[in-house]
């Protein structure tokens, strides 16, 4: 491996007029958050007078030098560069509003590239899907009537405003020296692609530890370096195009999910990176060329796993290398695409099929993490529409029943894994005859239903049983009314705090009127379905020794007809949580019933 390293101020990185860093497609977005932010800024203002502060390093991937535009591919350091670019385009721009040209000019020195006679280009460019929100927050510094994707980017841009725009002129005249002129960053030059992808995760940085996906791309693309040119940019276009799919998706569960379709075992998170790899060397044709142990090594955090699927996957891994139908390197790619496609529509509820996307939504109301693997095999082998819709409302049922009856959550996610040898284009016997052997009975539903407790983490859970309740109640007319408003929200009947708080009248009387041992039960029953509602608005309570009395004019107000029989109700105190609780969990045993 040769490699060119060279310590250099930032007025030195940047001062060269013929280079362009480039952030390639293939590279993940913006984020860094603004304690990443101050904590540069720290570590700038620490510089003692003639000292130098090493700020990090980043590698480059160098093509031959020549006379016109030479453009350094960026393959690590882009959070770091990216945040010095945004401190000195804010710089720029107060100088600029002070009217000091000669600070403004020095800086777009910096900001800007251009061969001898050709037109300026920005120094560091983006070509991530943060390239377009990049510029827009450049041009428009308020970001007012615009909506971003990427909150870290946009947060950043703010903060860094925000503190320039409050430092001293002689402070900002000092940090900006500092910055330029004393920061210094090691780059290492690397003409060799795969030599560059590997150097990527053997050095420490400052900024954000590497994630399962940021080393799964140096594998992959470091491998398809060995394997060619060609291979390479196709791997990159096709990671690009991965990415785009998995954008606002948690992308380290992506492959973790991959992994479970493909070898139909659970996989945790500290052996996705292992057996990624050699799920990668035993599918791949031409990595039949590559040495056994793969060219990255990293060490892992511990995981515990009681469940011995670990085994299981290993003898999974096994089968694939023993196996000798193997795909090429091409069509490799291509499938990670298609199920990252399929992955990003599972998550986000887009799929362009309005029954489907409402079936994902109840899903992610529910959190049915554990069932996304499967899903995803169905998709990816092209399950019909109709089919796929019954498979996700059994999956529904199925869900709720386990996590209300609290099963545990390996074992599901191991079915969930197996189930992936299930033909899509003909799941429902097997799958109906799985989820039979795993439903929990209508009695431990029934009792277990009622006493269930909905805390704030899984709040939306219990959105989603209301909301069915709900829409059993006014038919398929009234459903999107009461689903697709942003307004309605799960209320509290007896109030989560009943302790009288200064401006808080919904509080007033609440304890009085709840009576003996009011803390203690209010504790075991604020959480409940039965104490739990749909409301829209807000409810308009005044001070009362009845507080219930004071809340039924706006129940008797509402269109919701869960809501609307509350307001006949005489009164409401831990009695009637449990009767509610004890009504809905009758309900919902034909509500989500056995396949």
């Amino acid at each position: 491996m040769k490699i060119q390293p060279h310590a250099l101020s930032i007025s030195n990185l940047l001062g060269t007029q013929n280079e362009q860093f480039l952030i390639p497609s293939y590279q993940r977005r913006y984020s860094w958050r603004p304690e990443q932010l101050y904590q540069l800024i720290d570590d700038l203002g620490m510089i003692e007078t003639n000292e130098g502060h090493l700020l990090g390093s980043i590698v480059c991937l160098t093509g031959a030098h020549s006379g016109g535009l030479n453009t350094l591919e960026l393959v690590d350091g882009q959070q770091r560069l990216t945040t010095i670019s945004i401190l000195l385009e804010c710089l720029r721009e107060r100088f600029e509003a002070e009217g000091n040209i000669d600070r403004v000019q020095e800086i777009s020195r910096l900001l800007m590239c251009k061969t001898y006679d050709g037109p300026a280009m920005p120094k560091i460019k983006l070509d991530t899907m943060d390239a377009g929100e990049f510029k827009a927050h450049l041009e428009k510094p308020s970001g007012q009537g615009q909506s971003f994707l990427n909150d870290n980017l946009r947060k950043v841009f703010e903060s860094a405003r925000e503190w320039v725009s409050g430092q001293a002129p002689e402070d900002i005249s000092k940090f900006t020296y500092k910055l330029i002129s004393d920061a210094i960053i090691v780059r290492l030059d690397v003409s060799n692609a795969k030599d560059a992808f590997k150097l990527f995760e053997t050095i420490n940085n400052r900024g954000l530890k590497l994630s399962l996906t940021d080393i799964i791309k140096n594998f992959m693309l470091g491998n398809a370096a060995r394997f060619g040119n060609d291979q390479l940019e196709a791997a990159k276009k096709s990671w690009s195009t991965l990415m785009s799919h998995l954008d606002g998706t948690d992308t380290d569960s992506f492959f973790r999910y991959f992994l479970i379709s493909k070898l139909q075992a659970r996989v945790t998170k500290s052996k996705v990176i292992e057996d990624f790899r050699w799920f990668f060397m035993s599918e791949v044709v031409e990595a039949d060329i590559l040495p056994d142990r793969g060219f990255y090594y990293w060490e892992e955090e511990n995981e515990e796993d009681e469940s011995g699927d670990a085994d299981e996957a290993e003898v999974k891994l096994e089968a694939h290398a023993n196996a000798t139908t193997q795909i090429t390197f091409k069509e490799f790619l291509e499938n990670l695409v298609i199920a990252g496609k399929a992955f990003g529509e599972l998550i986000s509820g887009e799929t362009g099929h309005k029954k489907i996307d409402r079936h994902l939504r109840n899903l992610r109301m529910i959190k049915a993490t554990q069932a996304y693997g499967f899903l995803m095999h169905l998709r990816v082998g092209r399950i019909d529409d109709a089919t796929f819709i019954k498979v996700l409302k059994l999956t529904e049922n199925f869900l709720v029943r386990r996590h209300v009856c609290r099963e545990r959550a390996n074992e599901t996610e191991t079915l969930f894994a197996h189930l992936c040898e299930i033909d899509p284009q003909n799941p429902l016997q097997d799958l109906i005859e799985s989820y039979r052997d795993y439903t929990p009975s209508d009695d431990k539903f029934q009792e277990d239903f009622a006493s269930a407790q909905y805390p704030a983490n899984i709040i939306e859970r219990a959105r989603y049983c209301l909301e069915q309740f709900e829409i059993a109640k006014h038919g398929t007319h009234q459903e999107l009314a009461v689903l697709g408003s942003d307004e309605v929200h799960v209320e509290h009947i007896i109030p989560q705090k009943i302790q009288a708080r200064r401006n808080r009248p919904e509080q007033e009387g609440w304890l009085a009127y709840l009576g003996d041992k009011a803390v203690h039960r209010h504790t075991r029953n604020v959480g409940r379905i039965g104490n739990l509602t749909l409301f829209a608005g807000t409810l308009n309570i005044m001070a009362s020794n009845n507080p219930f009395e004071a809340q039924k004019s706006s129940y008797q107000k509402s269109s919701i007809l869960l809501t609307k029989a509350l307001g006949k109700q005489a009164h409401f105190r831990f009695a009637q949580v449990e009767a509610r609780s004890k009504e809905l969990a009758a309900v919902a045993v034909t509500q989500w019933p056995i396949p």
